[in-house]
């Protein structure tokens, strides 16, 4: 349920909210009818904004249809299941664990290696299926496939270039958008947003796993360049993608857009400022309960983390989360993707 990207604060977006939650769990419907019903665990913010991305631009009226996202006793709301954008972030997303497992079994030592070896054959047919949908619509997977081939590459012959295969990745993904609704002069725009949102990943997943990865000796991009160097690429990517979405022509949902930056802003504030030291921000993740419970959980009902009449809840105060304050319900994507035991949202 994780990514780069924060999901909105219900109650600053509350006419526009339910657009995000929408998409989310049209997201999840995909990955569960297309991909097996486990897939849809693999639901993130980050596709889930690949996804919302392509439905604000499209010049056609999405089909939002009232329906549950996985629990049947749920009250249905308007999902979005059917639009190219979201079938697009389901395939890229199945394809993405893809990735990742051959990572771990390239990177990880002892029962992790077998164990991701041993999920990649398990996944194979839903991969297979998702590159062939994502062939279908022209979508360059064997630039993307080869392109991450050589990450490893890239760090170790230019660490300040590390972040290249990331982002040339992100740019294709995020550009296909353009062929997908038909919006050719869209395609530049695109690419830069998802190339920028390439580069801040990679470059957030290297400043949380600097402790990780100096113990068990692997390559970190901040243990040969200087902190004002990597500052400056990060600074640089967040420009990117803040200002060119913020360009882009939208037929829909763009104040939905702006607050989903502005919250991604707020959430990753020590890393866009470099703030922390590595030891610091360890810390500061134990003690702060309230990123976990209005960004690490997607849910909807049953939930007794917040409470309305206090704001109080398990670990700390729920007015601790960004924009929300007591009686407020969470900074979540209100999803009953999962059984968490988070924020409520109804």
């Amino acid at each position: 349920m994780f990514g780069f990207i924060a999901s909105p604060c219900a109650r600053c977006t509350s006419a526009e909210f339910p657009f995000w939650r929408g998409t989310f769990c049209g997201l999840a419907r995909v990955l569960a009818r297309e991909y097996s019903a486990p897939a849809r665990l693999l639901v993130n913010r980050d596709a889930t904004f690949l996804a919302l991305l392509g439905l604000s631009l499209d010049p056609e009226s999405p089909n939002w249809k009232n329906a549950t996202c996985c629990n049947p006793l749920a009250t249905p709301f308007p999902v979005d299941d059917q639009h190219p954008a979201v079938a697009h972030a389901a395939a890229v997303t199945v394809c993405g664990l893809a990735t990742k497992l051959d990572d771990d079994h390239h990177d990880e030592g002892g029962i992790r290696k077998y164990l991701s070896r041993f999920g990649s054959a398990i996944i194979t047919p839903a991969v297979d299926l998702a590159i062939a949908r994502l062939n279908s619509t022209n979508f360059p997977t064997h630039d993307v496939i080869q392109r991450l081939k050589h990450q490893e590459v890239n760090e170790h012959h230019s660490p300040l270039r590390a972040d290249e295969s990331t982002a040339a990745s992100f740019g294709l993904i995020t550009a296909h958008l353009a062929e997908l609704l038909n919006l050719p002069t869209l395609k530049p725009e695109l690419e830069k947003i998802g190339a920028a949102h390439g580069r801040l990943v990679y470059w957030r997943d290297a400043w949380d796993d600097q402790n990780s990865d100096l113990k068990k000796g692997r390559f970190n991009p901040y243990f040969h360049l200087e902190k004002p160097t990597i500052q400056g690429r990060i600074e640089g990517a967040w420009h990117d993608f803040s200002s060119s979405l913020q360009a882009l022509p939208y037929h829909r949902h763009s104040q939905l857009l702006t607050h989903l930056t502005d919250h991604t802003a707020r959430r990753h504030g020590e890393f866009l400022s470099s703030e922390a030291s590595s030891k610091d921000k360890k810390k500061k993740r134990k003690k702060d309960h309230s990123d976990h419970c209005c960004h690490h959980c997607d849910c909807c009902g049953g939930c007794d983390c917040c409470h309305s009449s206090s704001g109080s809840r398990k670990g700390g105060a729920c007015d601790a989360c960004f924009d929300c304050g007591p009686g407020d319900k969470g900074c979540i994507d209100c999803c009953p993707c999962d059984g968490c035991d988070c924020c409520p949202c109804n």
